[in-house]
């Protein structure tokens, strides 16, 4: 959807939402290349929902504009100012969770998990603290394959969030010079996006206790400022 630069204002929005299968792209690996069948899963890097806005605003100030429309000097600090920014919302991509050890003799490079029987992988509140129940999912037995697919087709990853803003002023100083300020915002809500949690399963010798937990966040609010003369 586009809307036209109208009274100042121009907008721009998309929205996606799919769902991308296939039978190779990973992310770790093929584990049967007998049976390619046994590969189809959600595509490791599928997004189901995303929305991207931009938009670009000149403000209805100074000369030539609804609201203070001052001829003195107050025009110079007036005139000139617009907004502008971009927001962008993504659905997480599938989980996909290996086993801790590849207990095949090198047969298999890829190694898919197993599903417990009975136990769901979901949990009622999922967050940093417990993502998936691990308890699902199972270590192989030695010199076997993995009964689960390659990427967990009702886990998610957690989605992402990004806002930039920017601020501009522009001066014109003639037919052929103009002065611009500029100041922008990167993530300037300062939203941290948590890391994908940890998808690795090990034995009960030998378990994870990291898995289905997520350490850490990315992401931070920067802000740069500029000027520019323009001849």
């Amino acid at each position: 959807m586009e809307k036209r630069a109208s009274k100042g204002l121009s907008l721009s929005a998309y929205y996606e939402i799919s769902k991308q299968l296939d039978d190779y792209s990973g992310p770790y690996g093929t584990q049967d290349f007998f049976n390619r069948q046994n590969e189809w899963a959600l595509t490791a890097y599928n997004q189901p929902q995303r929305l991207q806005l931009s938009y670009s605003y000149e403000l209805p100030l100074g000369s030539n504009k609804p609201f203070l429309t001052y001829s003195d000097w107050r025009h110079y600090v007036l005139d000139g100012w617009s907004v502008s920014g971009t927001a962008a919302v993504n659905a997480g991509t599938p989980i996909a969770l290996h086993p801790e050890f590849n207990n095949t003799g090198g047969v298999i490079s890829a190694l898919n998990v197993n599903t417990v029987p009975g136990v769901s992988p979901e949990v009622s509140n999922p967050g940093p603290s417990l993502w998936f129940n691990p308890v699902a999912f199972e270590q192989p037995a030695d010199f076997t394959m993995g009964n689960a697919s390659r990427t967990n087709p009702t886990l998610r990853n957690p989605g992402a969030q990004d806002y930039d803003l920017s601020l501009s002023k522009r001066i014109s100083l003639g037919a052929e010079r103009a002065v611009e300020f500029n100041a922008a915002g990167f993530n300037f809500l300062n939203h941290a996006n948590w890391n994908e949690p940890d998808p690795v399963i090990g034995p009960p010798s030998a378990p994870n206790v990291n898995a289905g937990h997520i350490i850490g966040s990315r992401g931070g609010r920067v802000i740069q400022m500029g000027l520019r003369f323009s001849f």
